[in-house]
């Protein structure tokens, strides 16, 4: 209860004639060699911030820098595991996707695959 009632609080004494209607464009990232060097990439999730059944979507980074302080989203961001054996891969993907998951709960139904992009 704690979450919702400071994501409200947000909202609280704000100008919101700044925050017009965004449309969201889901994004796919795509790892690039370096990435793979580094051996993880950034991961950016939004969900609206008045509906928990309203759908996650991932976002660029550019679009997360976007609704960071948009009081209307909720935005998530978590590092995800390229490199290293299938079990090392798994777990630290779904620890990065527990943590997210506290603020945005429905989360870890949207990633279930914590292979993905691995090599």
């Amino acid at each position: 209860m704690a979450i919702e009632v400071s994501k409200y609080k947000r909202l609280k004494n704000r100008d919101l004639g700044d925050f017009r209607q965004i449309t969201i464009k889901s994004f796919v990232p795509n790892p690039d060699e370096f990435d793979y060097k580094r051996g993880y990439i950034n991961r950016y999730f939004t969900q609206r911030i008045n509906d928990s059944g309203y759908p996650i979507f991932e976002v660029s980074d550019f679009t997360f820098n976007i609704l960071i302080d948009n009081p209307f989203y909720n935005v998530v961001r978590l590092k995800w595991r390229l490199i290293g054996t299938d079990e090392e891969i798994k777990n630290s993907n779904f620890k990065s996707v527990q943590l997210a998951s506290k603020d945005m709960p429905k989360l870890m139904m949207y990633l279930p695959n914590y292979l993905q992009f691995s090599k």
